[in-house]
Protein backbone atom coordinates (compact mmCIF):
# COMPACT_ATOMS: atom_id res chain seq x y z
CA UNK A 1 0.00 0.00 0.00
CA UNK A 2 0.71 3.28 -0.97
CA UNK A 3 1.71 4.89 2.57
CA UNK A 4 1.41 9.32 1.84
CA UNK A 5 3.53 11.72 3.05
CA UNK A 6 2.14 13.83 5.94
CA UNK A 7 -0.02 16.65 5.10
CA UNK A 8 2.79 18.62 7.47
CA UNK A 9 -0.66 21.36 8.21
CA UNK A 10 0.39 24.42 10.51
CA UNK A 11 -3.44 23.70 12.00
CA UNK A 12 -4.68 19.94 12.12
CA UNK A 13 -8.32 20.01 11.81
CA UNK A 14 -7.75 16.18 13.90
CA UNK A 15 -10.10 16.30 16.86
CA UNK A 16 -9.73 12.81 17.99
CA UNK A 17 -8.16 9.48 16.96
CA UNK A 18 -9.25 5.71 17.62
CA UNK A 19 -7.78 2.92 17.54
CA UNK A 20 -9.27 -0.65 18.83
CA UNK A 21 -8.80 -4.32 18.39
CA UNK A 22 -10.93 -7.19 19.07
CA UNK A 23 -10.46 -10.07 21.36
CA UNK A 24 -11.77 -13.40 20.38
CA UNK A 25 -15.26 -13.98 20.09
CA UNK A 26 -16.58 -12.26 22.91
CA UNK A 27 -16.10 -8.80 21.86
CA UNK A 28 -13.30 -7.82 24.44
CA UNK A 29 -11.57 -5.30 22.97
CA UNK A 30 -8.23 -2.67 23.60
CA UNK A 31 -8.86 0.84 22.64
CA UNK A 32 -7.09 3.61 22.62
CA UNK A 33 -8.49 7.07 22.07
CA UNK A 34 -5.81 10.44 21.12
CA UNK A 35 -7.79 13.92 21.47
CA UNK A 36 -6.30 17.10 20.17
CA UNK A 37 -3.98 18.17 19.87
CA UNK A 38 -2.97 16.14 16.46
CA UNK A 39 0.43 14.39 17.89
CA UNK A 40 0.88 13.11 14.43
CA UNK A 41 0.74 9.20 13.75
CA UNK A 42 4.49 8.29 14.52
CA UNK A 43 3.20 9.19 18.14
CA UNK A 44 -0.03 7.84 17.58
CA UNK A 45 2.07 4.01 15.72
CA UNK A 46 4.21 3.98 18.47
CA UNK A 47 0.91 3.86 21.25
CA UNK A 48 -0.62 1.12 19.22
CA UNK A 49 2.29 -0.55 19.10
CA UNK A 50 2.63 -0.62 23.41
CA UNK A 51 -1.37 -1.55 23.31
CA UNK A 52 -0.85 -4.66 20.95
CA UNK A 53 2.44 -5.51 23.07
CA UNK A 54 0.19 -6.14 26.35
CA UNK A 55 -1.73 -8.80 24.74
CA UNK A 56 -0.56 -12.50 25.70
CA UNK A 57 -1.40 -14.18 22.45
CA UNK A 58 -1.57 -12.02 19.35
CA UNK A 59 -4.05 -14.79 17.85
CA UNK A 60 -6.93 -13.43 20.45
CA UNK A 61 -6.85 -10.38 18.36
CA UNK A 62 -9.69 -11.11 15.63
CA UNK A 63 -10.30 -7.25 14.53
CA UNK A 64 -9.17 -3.99 14.48
CA UNK A 65 -10.58 -0.58 13.61
CA UNK A 66 -8.80 2.85 13.17
CA UNK A 67 -11.47 6.22 13.44
CA UNK A 68 -10.62 9.85 12.66
CA UNK A 69 -12.65 12.48 13.26
CA UNK A 70 -11.75 15.88 11.35
CA UNK A 71 -13.57 19.38 12.41
CA UNK A 72 -13.25 21.78 9.55
CA UNK A 73 -14.05 26.09 9.74
CA UNK A 74 -16.69 26.41 7.18
CA UNK A 75 -15.48 28.97 4.54
CA UNK A 76 -17.29 31.76 3.01
CA UNK A 77 -17.78 30.64 -0.36
CA UNK A 78 -16.28 27.14 -0.44
CA UNK A 79 -18.83 24.46 -1.14
CA UNK A 80 -18.89 21.01 0.93
CA UNK A 81 -19.52 17.85 -0.50
CA UNK A 82 -22.55 16.22 1.11
CA UNK A 83 -22.54 12.34 1.31
CA UNK A 84 -23.91 12.04 -1.69
CA UNK A 85 -20.91 14.15 -3.24
CA UNK A 86 -18.70 11.89 -1.46
CA UNK A 87 -20.31 8.74 -2.54
CA UNK A 88 -20.00 9.76 -6.30
CA UNK A 89 -16.21 11.06 -5.31
CA UNK A 90 -15.39 7.51 -4.52
CA UNK A 91 -17.82 5.31 -6.91
CA UNK A 92 -14.94 4.89 -9.77
CA UNK A 93 -13.06 2.87 -7.04
CA UNK A 94 -14.49 1.60 -3.68
CA UNK A 95 -18.05 0.07 -3.99
CA UNK A 96 -20.25 2.22 -1.82
CA UNK A 97 -23.86 3.89 -0.83
CA UNK A 98 -25.01 6.68 1.46
CA UNK A 99 -26.93 6.13 4.30
CA UNK A 100 -28.63 9.30 5.30
CA UNK A 101 -25.31 11.90 6.44
CA UNK A 102 -22.74 8.21 6.00
CA UNK A 103 -20.92 6.73 3.09
CA UNK A 104 -20.59 3.48 3.55
CA UNK A 105 -18.10 1.65 1.45
CA UNK A 106 -16.40 -2.43 0.79
CA UNK A 107 -13.28 -3.61 -0.59
CA UNK A 108 -11.07 -0.67 0.71
CA UNK A 109 -7.20 -1.00 -0.67
CA UNK A 110 -6.68 -3.02 2.60
CA UNK A 111 -8.36 -6.72 1.65
CA UNK A 112 -10.53 -7.76 4.38
CA UNK A 113 -11.65 -3.83 5.17
CA UNK A 114 -14.69 -1.89 5.10
CA UNK A 115 -14.88 1.52 5.87
CA UNK A 116 -17.62 4.86 6.38
CA UNK A 117 -17.00 8.42 6.27
CA UNK A 118 -19.66 10.89 7.97
CA UNK A 119 -20.14 14.44 7.03
CA UNK A 120 -21.59 16.26 9.41
CA UNK A 121 -22.25 20.12 9.27
CA UNK A 122 -22.54 22.79 12.01
CA UNK A 123 -24.50 20.75 14.87
CA UNK A 124 -24.87 22.91 17.59
CA UNK A 125 -21.90 21.64 20.03
CA UNK A 126 -19.90 22.11 16.86
CA UNK A 127 -20.06 24.56 14.55
CA UNK A 128 -17.79 23.80 11.40
CA UNK A 129 -17.58 20.61 9.24
CA UNK A 130 -17.39 17.27 10.95
CA UNK A 131 -15.91 14.05 8.83
CA UNK A 132 -15.80 11.29 10.31
CA UNK A 133 -13.83 8.33 8.76
CA UNK A 134 -13.94 4.79 10.25
CA UNK A 135 -11.93 1.66 8.76
CA UNK A 136 -12.41 -1.86 10.13
CA UNK A 137 -11.50 -5.40 9.47
CA UNK A 138 -14.34 -7.37 8.16
CA UNK A 139 -15.67 -10.93 9.80
CA UNK A 140 -13.16 -12.91 11.59
CA UNK A 141 -9.62 -11.48 10.75
CA UNK A 142 -6.18 -13.34 12.34
CA UNK A 143 -3.14 -11.00 12.83
CA UNK A 144 0.29 -13.17 13.11
CA UNK A 145 2.38 -11.02 15.09
CA UNK A 146 2.58 -7.31 16.56
CA UNK A 147 4.37 -5.97 13.65
CA UNK A 148 1.45 -7.22 11.41
CA UNK A 149 -0.80 -5.72 13.68
CA UNK A 150 0.67 -2.27 13.82
CA UNK A 151 1.78 -2.92 9.61
CA UNK A 152 -2.78 -3.15 9.26
CA UNK A 153 -2.89 0.31 11.55
CA UNK A 154 -0.31 2.16 9.36
CA UNK A 155 -2.29 0.66 5.82
CA UNK A 156 -5.38 1.75 7.51
CA UNK A 157 -4.05 5.67 8.10
CA UNK A 158 -2.57 5.16 4.78
CA UNK A 159 -6.44 4.42 3.18
CA UNK A 160 -7.93 7.07 5.39
CA UNK A 161 -5.15 10.03 4.42
CA UNK A 162 -6.25 9.11 0.54
CA UNK A 163 -9.66 9.44 1.34
CA UNK A 164 -9.29 12.88 3.47
CA UNK A 165 -7.27 13.89 0.10
CA UNK A 166 -9.96 12.77 -2.33
CA UNK A 167 -12.41 14.49 -0.35
CA UNK A 168 -11.51 17.80 1.57
CA UNK A 169 -11.77 21.01 -1.12
CA UNK A 170 -8.68 22.37 -1.93
CA UNK A 171 -9.44 25.76 -0.17
CA UNK A 172 -9.75 24.16 2.42
CA UNK A 173 -6.75 22.21 2.81
CA UNK A 174 -5.31 25.62 1.90
CA UNK A 175 -6.71 26.93 4.68
CA UNK A 176 -5.32 24.42 6.96
CA UNK A 177 -1.17 25.58 6.03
Amino acid sequence: MNHPPPHSFSRSPVEEVVCRCVLGYNAESLSLAIVGPYPGWPQIRERIREMVDSVEDISRITGAMLIYTDLFPVLPGVTLPEAKDIEQILSGEYNCHTVRDKVVFSCTSIPGTAGTIRSLRNSPKRPGWTLVFSVQTEGQHRFASCDRVVVWFDDAHAAIHDLFDRIVPEDIVQALR
